[in-house]
């Protein structure tokens, strides 16, 4: 999709990482469990090489 969009792939994917993240922290700070397939797509991106 980045290719289609003339997007820049490593800052998407730092992008996504971000929210991510972002919403990892608000779902600990709200008491809620992490979302497994939030923590899926990260550790797909985390593992990908840029």
């Amino acid at each position: 999709m980045t290719d289609v969009l003339a997007l820049d792939r490593p800052r998407a994917r730092a992008w996504t990482l971000g929210r991510l993240l972002q919403n990892a922290l608000w779902d600990l700070e709200d008491g809620r469990p992490l979302d497994d397939d939030q923590l899926e797509i990260a550790r797909r991106l985390r593992d990908r090489t840029a």
